[in-house]
């Protein structure tokens, strides 16, 4: 099968996809607010819709998005944190300007962008606009990030800082899948590299060589988004064990905690309760201790 180039692609697909899109947010604006959103599954008839303004200006200088004869930014995930928090952290750093579909897995596939056909993969995270077709969007979280952070410009300057940053943002992910034993305290171990003691300090070496966090005139990374996300949850599951893992990268996480477009959006009916999974490990995809209704997410 030979390569599809953009301009091929189908056009009565991109307005029927684009449909698709509007028929998910009219659903989701004709939904009772009393309804309740307790996580995934449940009774909801309709996704949740966000619809962000950014900021204006702009907090660092990047191209005016989307650009001429580009769509706007959709961006579609579950309703929990999950891999669409990265994502949803990295936007809100940027000031960008878009839409958000977050799906109760309860709706139908008509009111949820038909994503299981949309999405490259069969799954979500998916995005579309900012020169991605709403007919042909974008799957898997890691790429996701990747080409909104070269869009906002967080992904550095040239290919080697690109590199570096990357290897930020993977061992941010390593450090991130090893949080029970973070929160566990049994992060102390340093005989090896893939455990969180030593890993902290391989990281803090990195940070050494990027922007300082507390200066919110100076931009931050997709390597460093992951970073905070996964040190916030441990601190979240388990209050005091980011500083005793390291004084350094506790410093860190407060200081991203207090960036004004982050702080913002920790404080926003976007930033979802955390599951009894995300928090304890099972339990499910059930929102812990909270059962918010569908206007809780509308403040």
């Amino acid at each position: 099968m030979g390569k599809r180039k953009a301009e091929e692609i189908d056009a009565d697909d991109e307005v029927k996809a684009e449909n698709e899109l509007q028929v998910a947010i009219k659903a989701a604006a004709a939904a009772p607010g009393s309804e309740a959103i307790d996580g995934l599954g449940g009774n909801a008839k309709a996704a949740l819709y966000f619809k962000v303004a950014g900021v204006s200006p702009a907090p660092w200088e990047y191209p005016t998005l989307p650009e001429a004869g580009e769509k706007s930014l959709m961006f579609c995930y579950i309703a929990i944190r999950g891999m669409g928090e990265v994502p949803r952290l990295l936007l809100a750093e940027a000031g960008a300007a878009y839409e958000h579909i977050a799906c109760t897995m309860s709706e139908s596939q008509a009111n949820s962008l038909e994503w299981r056909t949309r999405s490259p993969n069969g799954l979500v995270p998916m995005m579309s606009g900012l020169g991605v077709p709403r007919s042909a969007p974008l799957s898997q979280s890691g790429a996701i990030i990747r080409f909104l952070a070269g869009k906002y410009g967080m992904n550095g300057d040239d290919a080697l800082e690109a590199a570096r940053i990357d290897v930020l943002f993977e061992s941010a992910k390593d450090l991130h899948s090893n949080k029970s034993m973070i929160t566990g305290e049994e992060s102390y171990d340093k005989s090896s590299s893939k455990l969180p003691a030593k890993l902290a300090v391989c990281i803090e070496a990195m940070l050494e060589n990027m922007q300082a966090a507390d200066d919110d005139t100076k931009k931050m990374n997709y390597g460093q988004i992951q970073l905070f996300h996964g040190l916030q949850t441990c601190e979240e599951m388990k209050e005091g064990c980011v500083g005793k893992l390291s004084e350094k990268l506790e410093w860190f996480r407060k200081a991203m905690a207090a960036r004004p477009r982050i702080a913002a959006y920790l404080a926003s009916p976007m930033r979802f309760p955390m599951t009894c999974n995300e928090l304890t490990g099972s339990g499910g995809y059930k929102y812990a201790n909270v059962t918010p209704n569908r206007s809780d997410f509308a403040k």
